[in-house]
């Protein structure tokens, strides 16, 4: 499926692009947003105009395919039964014209270069239990939290909605920014413990292996029962400035890595680092 590649466009063409997505995202929320089992518990079809319900009702899961996306099968021709609603078909050209392109124009990162599964720029603490995907995802959104918070004076930073916990472990005992995690499924909690468990014994074996790397003081206690809806994950940093945390590659001198021009450079843990969970 053709799409959108936002290579080459200006400043001011990437804004117009982001503002029309956003107004389309917006006038069909109640169908974009939904997960196909929403379908059946929340009875979507039953939201769709008339007009719509009267087009698609009766095809088969390919032909929708057909329809919708235009890609045809072998030998396949497309044909409408009926004709469709303009609202349909308007929603229709409008998504192929905003959709970005499923083809790569990028090569892959350097930092999964020696390894697809795994990132080199994330020690093996933080990347157990975390997709490549993730990693990549976790280390740079990480690393630009820590940029605007040494550039704002930022002391803490929350992580609202944190899921397992990844970013925030990462931001806090991988870049020494001082944390609080917050998230409402007790599920979610309840893990996000149990891998920040795992995360002190990794840390306090590298801390025998590695004396570079200190985690001297690190402690875990309970910070409310899992229907407080909370999790709080600190490391103790004396704010902007200051000497922070940092277990992004343990040993190695600070400065960019990977090839990664916007990448922040690793440190070493300062004495007192605590997690909190």
């Amino acid at each position: 499926m053709p799409g959108v590649s936002t290579r080459g466009l200006s400043q001011e063409e990437r804004r117009q692009l982001a503002v029309n997505v956003t107004r389309v995202l917006a006038l069909y929320r109640s169908i974009l947003d939904a997960y196909i089992i929403e379908f059946f518990t929340d009875s979507l079809w039953g939201i769709l105009p008339c007009s719509w319900q009267e087009a698609l009702d009766g095809l088969s899961p390919p032909q929708l395919a057909t329809l919708l996306l235009g890609m045809p099968r072998e030998g396949e021709v497309v044909r409408y039964r009926s004709v469709w609603p303009l609202t349909l078909l308007a929603l229709k050209s409008t998504a192929y014209a905003l959709a970005f392109t499923r083809t790569p124009g990028f090569q892959t990162p350097s930092e999964f270069l020696e390894n697809p599964s795994q990132s080199s720029r994330l020690t093996a603490p933080f990347r157990k239990h975390v997709k490549p995907k993730k990693q990549h995802e976790i280390r740079r959104l990480g690393e630009l939290v820590k940029k605007l918070s040494d550039l704002t004076g930022c002391t803490q930073v929350v992580d609202v909605g944190s899921g397992q916990g990844h970013l925030s472990r990462f931001m806090s005992l991988g870049l020494g920014l001082m944390v609080k995690s917050l998230e409402g499924d007790p599920r979610l909690v309840e893990r996000a413990q149990r891998l920040d468990q795992e995360l002190l014994q990794a840390l306090d074996k590298m801390e025998k292996r590695h004396p570079r790397v200190r985690a001297a003081g690190a402690t875990a206690s309970g910070a409310g029962p899992p229907a407080a809806a909370e999790r709080a994950c600190t490391a103790g940093s004396p704010g902007p400035g200051g000497p922070r945390g940092g277990l992004l590659q343990p040993g190695s001198p600070a400065g960019p890595a990977g090839g990664d021009a916007d990448s922040v450079g690793p440190a070493t843990v300062s004495p007192g680092t605590r997690l909190l969970c």
